[in-house]
């Protein structure tokens, strides 16, 4: 049902695809993404042919147009600290029949085994800004890439949103109307910066969440731990019997604890909180017997 298009510059049997398979697609690399900007990957796969290597003439579905067509625009709205996304075990086995054919280098860069069995409590929304996207140019390659990007088009796709050139870093003081001009000029090393060409919206959020079935025995700073315990034990000698239990989650810092998760409390039944003593503290009061 799904009509025949002509995505790229690929000719022969590979020219035409069924526009709903590319879409499929081009959803399955937005979802292997991550949901924080800071931790992106320039993969280019959704919007790019991997085979003529040209930009698709279709650009793939922004972030909340994927999250819309999942769980409906209502729900995308609701989506906040404190709530819980929990994978279904039918979603997961199918996760897990894709990451067996994966060859190993996909692997261990898809987020699939992340979601296989999850359940993510979130503990932070951050409402997208728009901010702009500063790309530090080391390479004449990169550069390239990004002039043959604005060529054609005053706007580009990338992670699921359109960009235009910024006035700023190498291009600072130029005219909009000459930005791509005087792109091509640019030689590397500079500083190329892009700004959303689009209205911000729910789906470009970014989110904080633990997740509840990924136990780690070791915390990425264990000084950091100690230290928290031991001050809190000065305070409160009962203090010493809280349990701590470490969990991964995303977007994740090697050397920061990204958030506390007390149990007990009204409402929700737990309270999330940043700082490592407080959240001490917070178990141990609500442990003691009044």
């Amino acid at each position: 049902d799904s009509p025949l298009i002509s995505p790229c510059n690929c000719s022969g049997g590979q020219k035409w695809v069924h526009l709903k398979c590319l879409r499929q697609w081009q959803r399955m690399v937005l979802v292997t993404q991550p949901t924080h900007p800071a931790f992106y990957d320039r993969d280019l796969r959704h919007q790019t042919c991997n085979v003529c290597k040209a930009e698709f003439t279709c650009a793939p579905p922004t972030r909340h147009e994927l999250m819309a067509s999942f769980t409906g625009p209502e729900i995308a709205a609701l989506i906040g600290a404190g709530c819980i996304i929990a994978s279904h075990d039918a979603f997961s086995t199918e996760l897990e029949g894709q990451v067996q054919t994966m060859p190993p280098f996909m692997r261990d860069h898809s987020s699939y085994d992340h979601w296989i069995r999850g359940v993510f409590l979130i503990t932070k929304v951050d409402e997208d800004d728009g901010s702009p996207i500063r790309i530090p140019v080391e390479e004449t390659s990169l550069l390239e890439q990004i002039c043959d990007r604005f060529r054609a088009d005053s706007t580009t796709s990338l992670r699921g949103r359109r960009y235009k050139l910024a006035a700023s870093g190498a291009l600072e003081g130029v005219a909009e109307a000459n930005l791509v001009e005087e792109l091509g000029k640019l030689t590397a090393p500079c500083v190329v910066v892009l700004t959303c060409d689009e209205p911000a919206n729910c789906g470009n959020d970014h989110v904080v969440a633990v997740n509840l079935t990924r136990v780690t025995t070791r915390p990425p700073r264990p000084d950091v731990v100690e230290a928290a315990v031991s001050s809190v034990c000065a305070k409160y000698r009962g203090a010493a019997q809280v349990k701590i239990t470490h969990f991964l989650g995303g977007p994740c810092d090697d050397d920061e604890l990204m958030a506390c998760i007390v149990l007990g409390g009204g409402g929700q039944g737990w309270t999330v909180v940043k700082d490592l003593t407080a959240g001490l503290e917070l178990a141990h009061t609500r442990a003691v017997k009044r």
